[in-house]
């Protein structure tokens, strides 16, 4: 009799040993809740919507636009830190530095000032684009001169909140701009946006 209830007393502690390993197991943080903190993936392309894509394109491969060629003879370093957001080398803060390190023109320092302000606590969601007019004779202009453009952020997501454009306006009444888009479609992953031709922008939010 003793000797079965020792046997019992060994069980019963196996199990309490194994249950206490597996309480400790499924306690270990998970990986899956790391990834969720991490910056979106930015591989996914920004495109205009279907529908007025033969009107309107957004071009990712800046080198070769003539914009971007004006771009480097006036801001060399504004260039380079667009082309290092592309390549997926540079984040917001180090964007920030190089904003900060711009020499403009005196009519577009309180706008770069503001700009800077408003990329504090923010992530980059997607590369940095030009926006272009295809067709101008079937293009509608909005009163002030900014075109309404629908293009598809796959990169967007549910939990996103503070969804903005920062863009770099040549033709502008302001150089340096973050802009509230007209409608944000999180479900769709769509955003309708006011650009100039020749705009160079890139979506951001508020950082998690």
């Amino acid at each position: 009799m003793k000797i079965a209830k020792k046997f019992m007393t060994l069980a019963l502690a196996a199990a309490l040993g194994v249950g206490c390993a597996t309480v400790g197991i499924g306690a270990a943080p998970s990986n899956t809740s790391d990834l969720a903190a991490v910056a979106p993936s930015r591989t996914s392309e920004t495109t205009v919507d279907s529908k007025q894509s033969s009107i309107y394109e957004v071009v990712k491969e800046l080198e070769k636009t003539q914009g971007f060629a004006d771009l480097q003879a006036k801001y060399k370093d504004l260039a380079d830190a667009f082309k290092q957001i592309n390549n997926g080398t540079m984040k917001m803060e180090d964007f920030i530095k190089v904003l900060k390190s711009l020499s403009v023109d005196e009519a577009d320092k309180a706008d770069l000032e503001d700009a800077i302000a408003k990329l504090e606590g923010k992530m980059i969601v997607t590369f940095v684009y030009e926006f272009n007019v295809l067709k101008p004779e079937e293009a509608k202009p909005n009163d002030d001169g900014t075109y309404e453009v629908k293009i598809n952020v796959p990169s967007l997501t549910d939990t996103m909140e503070g969804i903005q454009l920062w863009v770099y306006s040549k033709d502008g009444t302001k150089k340096f701009v973050v802009i509230d888009p007209v409608n944000i479609d999180k479900e769709g992953k769509t955003l309708t946006v006011n650009l100039n031709d020749g705009d160079f922008f890139m979506v951001i939010a508020d950082a998690k």
